[in-house]
């Protein structure tokens, strides 16, 4: 590691590669501390317990997760443009960071300790942006929902599908990958819109 990168830093890359390859319950702080050539002593002068580690890898790893989406949606004033830029761009941030995207949807560990209420409402905020923008393109006749949290949480749940597949490399080899990506984001697009919105 680069001695210009803070201790700190070096740890979070670390840890977070090692549960992407080997999964929580093979992550130490001994394994840690040997990849990054310091004392596992080191470690806990910056991290109190393994979960205090991964939750911080989780809450980083949500952040960036919003502003990317942010980044790409809210400049977008036309509700159904957001809506798209926010399916679009959660799919992008997946297949860019598959460590990051494995991390916030894939963790999990009987041994872990819960993860704190207030942490977890701010890793809320692209879900909820998604959420605003569905309320607002139903007010403006553009989409037809009952229940925009419903909706919000089964488009999430139908990207995390694509990107899945993607990510574990379960993809029908006959289906070109750039193709199912763009037609399953809009698929799910379409799902939600009225027919007669003017795309």
């Amino acid at each position: 590691m680069s001695e210009e990168v803070p201790l700190r830093d070096q740890i979070l890359e670390i840890s977070r590669h090692l549960l992407y390859e080997e999964g929580y319950k093979s992550l130490s702080m001994r394994k840690i501390a040997k990849k990054a050539d310091v004392s596992a002593t080191s470690i806990y002068l910056y991290f109190e317990s393994k979960d205090h580690l991964l939750h911080t890898l989780i809450e980083e790893s949500v952040e960036d997760l919003s502003r990317f989406i942010e980044s790409k949606a809210l400049p977008k004033a036309d509700s159904i443009e957001r809506f798209k830029a926010i399916t679009k761009s959660y799919v992008e941030f997946g297949l860019q960071n598959p460590e990051k995207y494995e991390i916030i949807y894939k963790v999990r560990s009987d041994s872990m300790a819960r993860y704190p209420k207030e942490k977890f409402r701010k890793a809320r905020r692209a879900y909820e942006l998604l959420v605003k923008t569905i309320e607002e393109s139903v007010d403006q006749g553009l989409m037809e929902v009952d229940q925009p949290v419903v909706a919000a949480y089964s488009i999430w749940a139908q990207l995390h599908g694509v990107v899945s597949v993607v990510l574990n490399k379960r993809l029908d080899s006959r289906i070109d990958r750039e193709q199912f990506i763009e037609e399953s984001i809009e698929h799910v697009v379409q799902g939600f819109l009225i027919r007669t919105t003017v795309l």
